[in-house]
Formats: C-alpha cells, structure tokens, sequence
C-alpha cells in the first residue's frame, strides 16, 4: 500500500510541458483497458506519480496499478530521453506497481525497443499496434479506431459504424480528462483549494465514467452555452500545448514557468471571468457561444491564439499583476497595455476594418479593455487612434447612450508586438 503525502509528489499539472498530448495518450490506454478487461476498481490519475497513473484503492490506500511516462518530442537520440529512463525506473521504486511502468515514446528512436528495455530492464517501452512509438499526426486516429471498437463490444452497432458519432464520443471522453487537468487549476486558486500537488494526487478519474460516457446517447446532450463554454477552455488549453510544443527546442526554463503561469491562471477563471477574458483578448469579436453557429462564428481561433496572442506573452515580460485580469503591462509612462489575438495585416483597408469592428464590439458590450486600456498589443498592426480610424461610426451612433459610451473612452491606439517589446521589456 502506497503511504505518502502528495506535496513529495512534484506535479507537473502546473506546467506547459504536455499534458495534452498526456491526455490523448492516457485515453488510448484507458480504452484499451476497457476493450480488454473489467476496469471497475481503476481510476486514473493524471500527473502525480507519474505523467498518468492506473490505480485502485484498498481501504482507502492508493495502490498503483500501472505508471507511464509520456514524452512528447521530436528527437530520435537515445540521449533526449536517457535521463528520462532513469527516472521512471527510480519512479517505480519509490511507487512500486501490480504491472509495468511504461515510457511512451512519440518518435521512433534510434535504439530498438529491445534494446532500451535491456539498459533500462525495470521499465517496458509501450507498443502501439506493435509499434514502440506513435506519432503525434496518428494519435488521435488511434483513438477513433479504439472508441469504435468500444462502442461496438457495448453493442453500439449503428453508433460504431457513424464517423461523426465516433469522433464526437471521442472528443467527449477526451474532455473527461481535459476537464480534470482544469478542475486541479481551478480549485488551486480557490481560497483554502488544493495545492498542485494534492490535487493531482486526489484527483483521480474512475474509468467507469469513461464506460458510462461510451453507453450514453451523445445526440442526447444539451449543446448550450455552458457545453461551448467548455469546449473553447479544452481549445485554447490545445491551442497553448501546440503552440509550446511547436517551440519545444527554443525557449528557456523561465519562459516556460511564464507561459506555465498564464495557463494555470486562464484554467482558474470562473465561467464568468473567463468569457470577459476572451471578450478581452477578443475586442473585434462579440463573444457569443449559446449555440453552434455563435461558437463557429466568435470563438477562438487557433491561427490568431498562436500568431498573436501566445505570441505576445511569450516575447513580453511577464504581466503586471494590478492591471485588468492580471494580463497585461504597465509602462514607465503609466500607459497600460493588454494583449490581444488580433493578426490582421498593416494595411490601409485592414487598419480601417478592425478599428471598426473593435468599436463597433465596444459600442455593443461595453467590452472593458477598450475602455481601461491605452494600447491593445496586435501582431503587427499599427493604429493610432481607433476613434480616428473608424470615426463613421460615431457620425451615425448620434444618440445620449452612444455619446455616454464615447466620453469613457480614452485614446485606445493599436501597437504592434515588436513596438511594444520596446517600451514594455
């Protein structure tokens, strides 16, 4: 029986380094399980003993079944992950296991899988399909093979045979994690919550849930805001994962810890703070997701999360905690700064249209950054005045309650990252 306090454990729940990736791989794993045998006493546990744990409980005591290490990087050296090795073994030491502790490998390495496992005999390389190692582009669509080959052992036939049913059960069961890396941000921000560590361990995600997922009705969900709301905080915790991963090799340990910080911080955002949040980075955008045409229509989008947004808080200092949201800067002259996903170009007719559009979102909502704010930090363009830039708009808004709205508002300008790196870093 496995006796320890949780805060030994160092969670990398609070980190950038994977847990998407992580949780695609823990999925496949779990449906695995299911496919194979009676999962009533596991539950999984996500990045405390390991980056994903099987466990069951005895009396209350943590048992742990099964651990895995999971690396999701592009190196082919037996040295990139010689360290690691070493530390799964020294992990299932100090946490021994009913079963093996596994290394999950996402590119082929130079060295068989024979090979490692005869350097390293404590551990066992996973095989996917009888391979050692899955690419990152393959994974998701080995877990609509597995998903499928659930459903039809449940005696889901028709569901088994419908793509589209498949990808979104999928997609359900993948939130189930998701939503669990979330819930140990959330409740660590919380007054008297959990640390990281505790809440990793305690934690843990009874795999029958994944059963009852696979038995229910998903045409039968209720798509509402509540259900959009959660799929955009799954997108942009995905979107941040390929972003960083995408710069793996690039950035420092601090830029790490940076980019850890603003992830843990957008997870621990209520439902309420965190639709003002994306209003915010979002200022020519009505946000708006009661539906699957609104949430088409203004959710993130992962080509401006990337260019611009993660962008910017990657390249500049870290965020001035007393500004609106605790994301964004003060600069020597007080003038405040906001990032935001705009990656419009610097042209003329670009500058014309997204003042437009953020006045018109201003106008409508009474969005508070516009409002608060002397500079909103784009990818490249630049606009010195929006007021100026889209004053038609005030011409035909002619009435007390627009006029109310105007006099709040300061000269808001555009400034490009590079310029803003400038004055801020």
């Amino acid at each position: 029986m496995l006796t320890t306090n949780p805060n030994d454990i160092h969670s990398a729940a609070d980190t950038w380094s994977g847990f998407i990736y992580q949780g695609k791989i823990a999925l496949l794993h779990v449906l695995t399980l299911i496919l194979n045998e009676n999962v009533d006493e596991f539950y999984l546990q996500l990045d405390s003993l390991e980056d994903f744990a099987i466990i069951r409980y005895d009396g209350g005591a943590l048992i742990p079944v099964s651990l895995h290490q999971v690396k999701a990087m592009k190196s082919h050296f037996y040295s990139a992950y010689q360290e690691a090795f070493e530390k799964l073994e020294r992990r299932k030491i100090s946490f021994p296991c009913e079963r093996n502790a596994y290394f999950h490998l996402a590119t082929e390495n130079e060295k068989t899988k024979l090979e490692i496992e005869t350097d390293h005999p404590t551990i066992s390389i996973y095989e996917y399909d009888r391979e050692p190692f899955c690419k990152i582009e393959n994974l998701q669509n080995k877990i609509n093979v597995k998903t499928q080959e659930c459903l039809r052992n449940l005696g889901k036939l028709a569901e088994s045979n419908n793509p589209e049913y498949v990808s979104l059960m999928s997609e359900t069961l993948e939130e189930l994690i998701t939503s669990q890396i979330i819930a140990v941000h959330a409740n660590n921000h919380r007054r008297n919550g959990l640390t990281i560590n505790e809440g990793a361990y305690y934690f843990t995600i009874p795999l029958n849930n994944f059963v009852a997922e696979l038995n229910s009705d998903i045409n039968a969900k209720i798509y509402d805001s509540n259900y959009y709301r959660q799929v955009l905080r799954y997108d942009l915790n995905r979107y941040f994962q390929e972003f960083c991963f995408d710069l793996e090799e690039e950035i420092d340990g601090e830029t790490k810890e940076k980019l850890s910080n603003y992830l843990i911080y957008f997870n621990g955002l209520t439902d309420v703070e965190f639709q003002i949040f994306l209003q915010n980075i979002m200022p020519h955008r009505n946000v708006k997701f009661s539906t699957l045409q609104e949430y088409k229509d203004n959710s993130l989008n992962i080509d401006e999360f990337k260019g611009a947004l993660a962008l910017i808080l990657k390249e500049l200092r870290d965020s001035d905690k007393d500004t609106i949201n605790k994301v964004g800067w003060i600069c020597v002259d007080n003038k405040r700064y906001f990032p935001s996903t705009i990656d419009v170009s610097d042209t003329s007719n670009s500058k014309k249209k997204i003042s437009e559009k953020i006045v018109n979102v201003a106008l409508d909502t009474l969005v508070d950054i516009p409002f608060n704010s002397d500079y909103i930090i784009t990818e490249g363009c630049q606009v010195e005045s929006l007021e100026k830039e889209a004053s038609n708009i005030f011409k035909v808004e002619d009435d007390d309650t627009i006029y109310t709205k105007i006099t709040n508002w300061r000269k808001v300008s555009l400034i490009p990252l590079e310029e803003a790196k400038r004055k801020l870093n």
